[in-house]
């Protein structure tokens, strides 16, 4: 999966929050100071065959992504960096035990946004377990990348370097999309939107790759995943019906009931050939409000802006179109959205 996270030190004055503040500037300055850039990584005779190669690809990607996308030609996936570790950061999500809304966290350039990372994986236990003390639901994930907005220059890092080349792909043009567009407090709506940049950019780039093959089975995976997404999305939406009038059964009851109604639901897709490792273990750890906000966040608005996408000329007029809504209120951007989704319906 491809996450935004802001780091917030090189941005923040008059920040109360030192802690989160000090490992934030350790983090970043780590990856500022790590980084080389490609062609002197591609010069050094000492450098890895695996890591050369993969490395050219990412020139390719990029060369790419500027050519055919519309993104931005800067220094950003110029320059490498080893940090030796799975993930760059980790990343809290939290809600209240009986409403779906994300708990937020707030900054002067970025907003407010639903989740904070750290760079540090037990600074992220020990936060996530001060809300679970609070009461709150909550979800911890591992990122591989994430972006500054075009503050800094995001470097290329080990930690998705050896990503299939579909997957290092896409997630480059989804961090690139954030450099594109940013919405101060609507994470759903940034998020779905470069995921949608990365989906139709991972096809154009598999098809001047030759790789037609390897659409198919892109598509057929897509299909597969956004029928799950489809279902998970279906029940929150019970669970939030539930909240919004319990019953005699109570608000506990109610959202067991409906947690356990959607985990039998995924199962018997899986038995009929549409679950996925990924979706087994998701739903293997357990369920709660924060983890269906997290894929509500990154997914529920994608398919209206495929089809905005699908209106468009090409990448710089949807760009554009979707740009020309940034100053409008969130209800009015997300119904708008909405209404270019079921625009053709009978």
């Amino acid at each position: 999966m491809r996450y935004l996270i802001i780091v917030v030190c090189l941005f923040l004055t008059g920040c109360s929050q030192l802690g989160y503040l000090a490992q934030a500037t350790r983090g970043q300055l780590e990856i500022t100071f790590s980084r080389k850039p490609i062609d002197e990584v591609l010069s050094n005779s000492q450098t890895a065959p695996q890591t050369r190669e993969r490395l050219e690809l990412v020139k390719r990607i990029r060369k790419f992504a500027v050519q055919e996308l519309d993104l931005p030609e800067n220094s950003s996936y110029t320059t490498y960096s080893e940090l030796g570790r799975r993930y760059v950061i980790w990343n809290v999500i939290a809600a209240p035990p009986y409403d779906l809304t994300l708990k937020t966290w707030c900054y002067p350039i970025t907003g407010c946004i639903s989740y904070r990372g750290y760079f540090s994986e037990k600074k992220a236990d020990v936060y996530q377990e001060s809300l679970i003390e609070k009461g709150y639901d909550t979800d911890l994930y591992g990122v591989a990348a994430y972006s500054t907005l075009g503050w800094l220059s995001d470097p290329v890092l080990d930690t998705f370097l050896f990503y299939p080349d579909y997957a290092l792909a896409g997630l480059i043009f989804h961090e690139l999309a954030h450099q594109v567009l940013y919405v101060k407090d609507d994470s759903a709506f940034n998020e779905a939107f470069a995921t949608a940049v990365e989906q139709e950019g991972v096809e154009r780039w598999m098809r001047a790759e030759g790789n037609s093959e390897q659409i198919s089975q892109y598509r057929a995976a897509r299909k597969k995943n956004a029928r799950i997404i489809e279902l998970i999305l279906d029940y929150r939406k019970r669970l939030g019906q539930a909240y919004a009038n319990p019953g005699e059964s109570g608000l506990a009851e109610e959202k067991a009931r409906v947690l356990r109604e959607m985990t039998g639901a995924y199962q018997s897709l899986s038995e009929s050939g549409y679950g996925t490792r990924f979706w087994d273990q998701w739903f293997e750890e357990g369920v709660n409000n924060a983890r269906l906000g997290g894929i509500a966040t990154y997914h529920r608005l994608v398919p209206a802006f495929r089809a905005v996408l699908s209106k468009s000329e090409s990448m710089a007029v949807f760009y554009k179109t979707v740009a020309d809504q940034v100053k409008t209120p969130i209800a009015e951007r997300h119904a708008w959205l909405q209404r270019q989704m079921h625009a053709n319906d009978p």
